[in-house]
């Protein structure tokens, strides 16, 4: 460890460097740390509430790793941020889950408008509404947010298993995805199916391009458009097909994890 000189008597680590102290005291808004034989150092101000949540769990007399700001501040205190080694220790795990693509479970404890948040590794994290799964998306007449809120409040204690979409250590981001999870698991059930195979379908939702199903014997989406309908026109579709019934059809073609199906030429 490179050293500085202190008085021509006792030699410094340099600004920057991570010592081990002893918890003197705390107080609201600092920790006062032992960091003998250097002299006593303060966690304070944005390197406090930057910490609070650990720092609750600790108590006088405890051991913590400390990173030297500054030697000497205008109270004479030694300036001091609090280094949390098991919050790096979870860090390094979520880059580890990112960079392996796994999934992972994530326990829901609050919800908004915008999503849904929670706790893994002890990092708070975020999922966004918009990264749900079609089985948990807050579907709502007309965007209405009470209902959307409703339907995510709904999800409070819930396990979901997630992925990590992106994260920022250094600003405390984490990003999670129920559809990156979904996603793979479309890709393992298509793996299954072919072109040209005759499959069990049940009528979802009519639209004017179409026909929304669901596979039978995987419960997976897929497509019927209006050209593989008998030839109807949008306005008589209705009388063709009816939400609810079930239909033998064909795969005509997979392409990026979505299915299309045909009733002609059956």
């Amino acid at each position: 460890m490179t050293l500085l000189k202190k008085n021509n008597s006792i030699s410094l680590p340099l600004t920057g460097s991570l010592l081990e102290g002893v918890i003197l005291g705390k107080k609201e808004k600092s920790l006062i740390i032992d960091l003998s034989p250097y002299g006593t150092g303060i966690i304070q101000g944005p390197e406090f509430l930057e910490s609070r949540d650990y720092i609750k769990s600790l108590s006088s007399g405890d051991k913590v790793f400390v990173k030297i700001l500054d030697w000497n501040n205008e109270e004479g205190f030694i300036e001091l941020s609090l280094e949390n080694l098991e919050r790096k220790k979870s860090w390094e795990t979520i880059k580890d889950l990112k960079n392996k693509n796994e999934s992972f479970p994530f326990v829901i404890l609050e919800a908004n408008t915008g999503g849904l948040m929670g706790k893994t590794e002890n990092i708070k994290g975020f999922l966004p509404a918009s990264q749900l799964s079609a089985e948990h998306y807050p579907k709502a007449e007309e965007g209405k947010k009470s209902e959307i809120l409703e339907k995510l409040k709904a999800l409070i204690g819930k396990e979901i298993q997630v992925k990590v979409l992106d994260f920022d250590q250094a600003t405390n981001k984490l990003i999670l995805s129920e559809k990156l999870v979904e996603k793979d698991r479309l890709k393992d059930i298509i793996k299954n199916y072919q072109v040209e195979d005759k499959v069990k379908v049940k009528i979802t939702k009519i639209v004017d391009f179409g026909a929304f199903v669901k596979l039978e014997d995987s419960g997976i989406d897929g497509l019927i458009h209006l050209s593989e309908i008998s030839d109807p026109t949008p306005e008589d579709i209705n009388k063709v097909l009816k939400e609810g019934e079930v239909k033998e059809a064909r795969i005509i073609s997979i392409e990026n994890n979505k299915i299309s199906l045909s009733l002609k030429n059956l």
